[in-house]
């Protein structure tokens, strides 16, 4: 700066017109970098503290362990938009914002708001299920329990299906990301393409932890008794250890715009009433990638999966998998117990099955949270809405050399989904189905979160 101005008083002493030019110059250019240093200034500020506004039940370190920003540095959005995003992936708030608020020294709050969704929900509410049918739940579930995010089910279904559940769940137990989770269950219902009715009772315990915010490990242990009831009565005891391991690097879990989620899960059964024992293995994995080429409130949103199960080892009709359903190839309901026992359609069964789905989403309604009235206290939840063009393909074999002589199953159609608390959303879809070049059948089908 210096050396500037002395090269301008240098010409005032030559030349009086251009000491004007040089010197008005000069100024300028003091000016402008003064007032650039206050304007990159006001724009980062340093965040000196950090504050959360509505909480009602939740405990404040629940947040406050899944904010990572650092204070006395200049805010930086990105951090920030993930911190958001981590709270919003906890399932517990309906809303998820922040914003900034400017402090006398210059320095900011930086400032998350959240709109807590209602954590007790009283249950008595018929309900479709496309394997089970009808029933009516009794109970009630608890998903910020204690204002931990602790989650506890306790529930009873009547009807097409008799049952009852147990089920707990803390995400983030002791330690660095350690959770732990159990349930305990017993059910009756009639097998939907097998003729058998069937009876299951189970007991498990997983443990996991989070390695960073992407990868994570679950190990568990089971405990399970089966029955299938027909002209003869078949029991299986099972002692199951599993694994499952997963790689997630979605932005939201329920909608995501980007990323990617790996999922890979294995589990053995001991069979612990048979003469000689045997042993059965299931394996899992499963690919989804999402990218957003529209962004913002009403994006679009691309998404692919791929997922492949198998089962090895000891098996027999008992462990039959099937094609078609609101979770499996779209556009097919599920098989019927005339349809398995007829063969018209032994394609759709097999104990080795390849799903892939393509889907583009587009939000109509960006979800908002809403507050409405009711006996049990006000219920805080959300509501918005997205359509879907989907593609489904699927192969169903009993031996992976079989795959290239199978002609794959296709599910074309839309959808519908509104986001609700709890659950995630609702999903209605709609689709064509076709095998061989032929067309088969249409389906509305019903389900409850993202298909992936």
């Amino acid at each position: 700066m210096e050396s500037i101005c002395n090269r301008y008083f240098f010409k005032i002493i030559y030349n009086k017109n251009r000491s004007l030019i040089g010197l008005f110059l000069c100024l300028l250019f003091l000016l402008s970098n003064i007032f650039g240093q206050e304007t990159d200034s006001y724009k980062n500020p340093v965040i000196s503290a950090i504050d959360i506004q509505g909480l009602q039940n939740t405990k404040r370190y629940i947040i406050e362990r899944e904010i990572q920003h650092p204070l006395n540095i200049p805010i930086d959005s990105s951090l920030v938009e993930k911190d958001r995003n981590r709270l919003e992936n906890l399932g517990i708030f309906s809303e998820v914002t922040w914003n900034e608020l400017p402090l006398e020294d210059g320095t900011s709050i930086l400032n998350f708001r959240v709109i807590e969704s209602i954590s007790l929900l009283p249950i008595f509410s018929p309900v479709y299920n496309e394997e089970m049918g009808w029933f009516l739940i009794l109970g009630t579930r608890l998903n910020n329990f204690r204002g931990r995010n602790e989650k506890l089910l306790l529930r009873g279904r009547i009807g097409n299906v008799s049952a009852y559940d147990v089920i707990f769940k803390n995400p983030w137990f002791f330690g660095d990301h350690v959770s732990i989770a159990f349930n305990f269950s017993k059910q009756i219902f009639e097998h939907y393409f097998l003729p058998y009715r069937q009876a299951t009772q189970e007991f498990k315990i997983n443990i996991g932890r989070y390695f960073g915010y992407e990868k994570q490990l679950i190990a568990g242990i089971e405990l399970k008794k089966k029955e299938y009831f027909g002209q003869d009565t078949t029991s299986f005891y099972y002692l199951s250890p599993d694994l499952i391991a997963v790689y997630d690097t979605r932005d939201i879990y329920n909608d995501p715009s980007k990323g990617m989620y790996i999922f890979y899960y294995g589990k053995y059964f001991r069979h612990l009433n048979q003469i000689e024992p045997e042993s059965t293995i299931a394996w899992t994995q499963s690919y989804s990638a999402y990218y957003s080429p529209i962004k913002g409130k009403r994006k679009t949103t691309l998404g692919f999966n791929l997922n492949i199960s198998s089962i090895t080892g000891f098996r027999n009709e008992y462990w039959l998998g099937s094609l078609g359903g609101v979770n499996s190839v779209r556009g097919w309901r599920i098989p019927s117990r005339e349809i398995y026992s007829d063969q018209s359609q032994s394609y759709r069964f097999g104990y080795l099955r390849a799903i892939s789905s393509l889907e583009i989403r587009q939000t109509i309604i960006p979800k908002y949270a809403f507050q409405s009235p009711s006996y049990f206290g006000p219920i805080r939840s959300e509501l918005g809405l997205q359509t879907t063009l989907f593609i489904d393909l699927g192969i169903a074999v009993n031996n992976w050399e079989d795959l290239s002589d199978s002609a794959p199953m296709i599910g074309t159609g839309i959808g519908i989904r509104i986001p609700v608390a709890i659950s995630g959303n609702v999903r209605l879809d709609y689709g064509w189905s076709f095998y061989n070049g032929e067309y088969i059948e249409r389906a509305l089908l019903f389900g409850i979160g993202q298909k992936f």
